[in-house]
């Protein structure tokens, strides 16, 4: 009676049989025919060697990757072939401290696979298979939370701020933004309000960075004083911040190119030069700074000369759109790209600070001209920056109105988070 009813159901599982071998041989003659094939990336995967335990090391100060697999007793032709392999994609010398990685062994602690994270940024694995160590870089995923902060100024900006925020580089960009409006070591005072919102890189449960501040706005207690700053993006790609009625924070021209440390000479009509001993005119402010100090493009515009000029040394002059042109004298070197003709932005790296040409000790010696008159640039008057275009206007009012709204009806700590993914190469 079993031996009948074990026919029956194997003469009724014949037909699914059947009809299985006819897919595999349709799809057999299909792969065939197209001429597909299996990605490498798949055979790889299924002739790698499994990792049984994995173990977790971080760079040490001054030790390499080789030195450091070293330590976890694998042998020395093993660590070359990997660290070889990895250096395909990756070059090794970018390597520094604190990176970490994951190494993978088989019971015979044997290593099975390496992964390695070059800080929050790249992320790379390489992995045992038939013909030796393969490796490739990892794409990333991070989560970008808009996030936002409100508060009230109790003795200075950056004590009322900072423990709400993760690092002191988000107070850094928001007094970036109003850095032509309002000085923020002198103009506070306790009471005055300030709420903004922003972008907030996490990766593995861990904060990479802050992004874009979207909006920001600043009021003063005493006067009433509003200030409010709406990021927007225009079709060219270029990112700036404007208030509400579209005019730029920005300033065509930053009131100074550097961080100096103090000012040797002003500008002068009458100046006993130091070196020469004679009277003649200084139409310049000297920034005095250590060698090498950045010194950055007073604002777009493009490369009108990059060379040597007599007594400046090594010198740059900037054409900007607005009729302004800006000068830097005696610099140590010049900065990537600087050549006649290269497109700056502003705050992008001119030289940085020497004493090349006829000086006495580093310094910068920048000037301001506009037409061929010489100006003050202590005193000058700073050019604004270009406003919104009559043709962006209208999705400027839109991005605007929308960040204004979310300002007004914020009711929990995170508006939105969504999933970035990059790619470590």
């Amino acid at each position: 009676m079993k031996n009948k009813k074990a026919i029956s159901n194997f003469k009724r599982t014949i037909p699914k049989l059947i009809f299985l071998l006819v897919i595999v041989v349709a799809l057999s003659g299909l792969l065939n025919r197209f001429n597909w094939k299996i990605p490498k990336e798949l055979e790889i995967s299924q002739k790698k060697e499994e990792a049984d335990f994995t173990v977790k090391g971080t760079l040490g100060k001054n030790m390499s990757l080789y030195s450091s697999l070293l330590t976890f007793g694998i042998s020395k032709s093993e660590v070359y072939k990997i660290t070889k392999a990895l250096d395909k994609v990756f070059n090794l010398r970018m390597c520094k401290p604190n990176d970490s990685f994951l190494l993978g062994f088989a019971s015979d602690s044997v290593p099975t696979s390496l992964e390695y994270k070059n800080g929050f940024e790249r992320r790379f694995r390489v992995e045992k298979n038939e013909t030796g160590w393969v490796a490739d870089s990892v794409p990333l995923k991070r989560n970008c939370a808009l996030r936002y902060i409100e508060g009230e100024i109790n003795n200075s900006l950056w004590e009322s701020m900072r423990d709400k925020c993760q690092n002191q580089g988000l107070i850094m960009d928001f007094t970036d933004i109003f850095e032509w409006e309002i000085d923020f070591l002198t103009e506070p005072r306790n009471g005055d309000k300030f709420r903004l919102i922003f972008e907030e890189y996490w990766q593995d449960g861990e904060f990479v960075k802050y992004g874009d501040i979207l909006t920001a706005e600043y009021v003063f207690s005493q006067s009433g004083d509003k200030y409010a700053a709406f990021l927007y993006k225009d079709a060219r790609g270029r990112k700036d911040y404007y208030d509400s009625l579209g005019h730029s924070l920005r300033k065509a021209l930053l009131k100074s190119p550097l961080n100096y440390r103090r000012i040797s000479s002003g500008f002068s009509y009458r100046r006993l030069h130091p070196i020469f001993r004679v009277y003649r005119p200084h139409l310049g402010v000297d920034y005095v700074a250590p060698i090498g100090t950045p010194v950055v493009a007073a604002g777009d515009g493009i490369v009108a000369f990059a060379g040597w000029k007599k007594g400046f040394g090594r010198y740059v002059e900037i054409k900007h759109p607005n009729g302004y042109v800006t000068c830097y004298g005696h610099l140590s070197r010049y900065g990537r790209g600087i050549k006649k003709g290269a497109r700056i932005g502003q705050k992008d790296v001119v030289g940085y600070v020497g004493s090349s040409g006829y000086s006495t000790g580093p310094h910068l010696d920048y000037r301001v001209r506009t037409g061929s008159k010489y100006v003050n640039p202590l005193k000058m008057s700073l050019p604004p920056a270009a406003p919104i275009g009559r043709d962006s206007w209208e999705d400027f009012r839109k991005e605007r109105d929308q960040l204004i709204s979310a300002l007004e009806s914020f009711n929990q700590n995170i508006l939105t988070s969504f999933s970035q993914e990059t790619d470590s190469t």
